[in-house]
């Protein structure tokens, strides 16, 4: 589950804190526009979105959602989103994936990320890509990535037979997920994670996914910190992350959850792997502009193939949260809208 990971970075987004921020004002400071998308109901919770958008406006949001009322266990969910006159119109959610019976993800299944990618498998091709997170130990320790496609966007998807697709021994760290994909061209894909690896806490691999009969694995490489449940995208001339961080004094429950929701830039010029601090704060998410004091797991809404839709406006879903005894079932979905044409050159 995304939450536990943060547990891993606390350590670090203190010691960074400084080196981000300057201080605690944003350097750059959009005010975005917050707006509520959607929830699961009474007794659900969603989060962990990943969220696009296809030729026809239409939206398609992969959460992470329990099933059952009260009761923790992450499933896959798919909402889609209508675009209307008066904004988007977002249909009941629809369960379209599960924990195995038994295996390496018998216990949660979460992070969806849904990308558009041909790829064949077992003689049959297949249009749609879902890497998620799945976990066999209740602790959240040993969280591996997994596969699944489907021939539509909307389902069925079914998981691949040699899952997990980036595996992890250490039974006693967190593992990695929280995965996030940009389609390179018509064979590669791009796949970013969190990670408790040496390379961590944050890692791409380049896979040549067209066949999964002779998948080749990249090398595993470091990101420069930021955060945590970082979600990267591209655009003609920029690189755009969000993160997950720790900006305020946390002490009520859920101390482990982050109170901002970030959105930073570089040019595409600069190199993502560099040690070098690259990353230019556009603007926050955080109690004052949300009302809630937890602001967290921020997704980006980008193209079906993981790309920026355009340069002037960028969209970030993300998780606000009470804190106290009922935190979890406030987990609802919201966005918000960044402006960036008189900001980005």
């Amino acid at each position: 589950m995304r939450y536990f990971f943060i547990f891993f970075a606390l350590v670090l987004l203190w010691g960074c804190q400084s080196k981000i921020n300057g201080d605690s004002e944003p350097p750059v400071a959009i005010t975005p526009r917050i707006k509520y998308e959607f929830s699961g109901g009474a007794g659900h919770y969603n989060y962990a979105p990943s969220i696009i958008q296809d030729e026809y406006g239409i939206r398609y949001g992969f959460i992470c959602e329990n099933r059952d009322p009260f009761e923790i266990v992450d499933y896959v969910y798919l909402y889609k989103g209508i675009p209307t006159d008066n904004g988007y119109v977002w249909q009941p959610g629809t369960q379209i994936l599960a924990p195995s019976a038994s295996g390496w993800d018998d216990c949660h299944i979460c992070d969806p990320d849904v990308r558009e990618f041909r790829t064949t498998y077992k003689g049959e091709t297949y249009n749609w890509i879902m890497t998620y997170l799945g976990v066999d130990q209740w602790n959240s320790n040993h969280n591996q990535i997994g596969l699944a496609i489907s021939k539509n966007i909307e389902g069925p998807y079914i998981k691949f037979d040699g899952n997990p697709l980036i595996p992890y021994e250490d039974r006693t760290k967190w593992g990695v997920g929280q995965s996030t994909t940009i389609v390179k061209d018509s064979t590669t894909i791009q796949l970013f994670y969190s990670s408790t690896t040496e390379n961590g806490n944050f890692c791409m691999r380049e896979i040549k996914l067209n066949d999964l009969n002779n998948i080749v694995l990249g090398e595993e490489k470091k990101i420069g910190f930021l955060g945590s449940n970082n979600y990267p995208t591209i655009s003609e001339k920029n690189i755009y992350m969000v993160s997950e961080m720790r900006i305020g004094p946390i002490h009520e429950i859920p101390t482990w959850v982050g109170d901002v929701s970030r959105l930073a830039y570089m040019s595409r010029t600069e190199s993502i792997f560099s040690d070098e601090d690259h990353w230019i704060e556009i603007g926050r998410v955080g109690p004052t502009e949300s009302g809630f004091p937890r602001n967290h797991n921020p997704g980006i809404l980008t193209d079906t193939k993981g790309y920026m839709l355009n340069e002037d406006e960028l969209v970030m879903y993300f998780t606000p949260a009470m804190t106290g005894e009922n935190w979890l079932w406030s987990y609802d979905l919201y966005s918000a809208t960044f402006e960036l044409e008189n900001l980005i050159k």
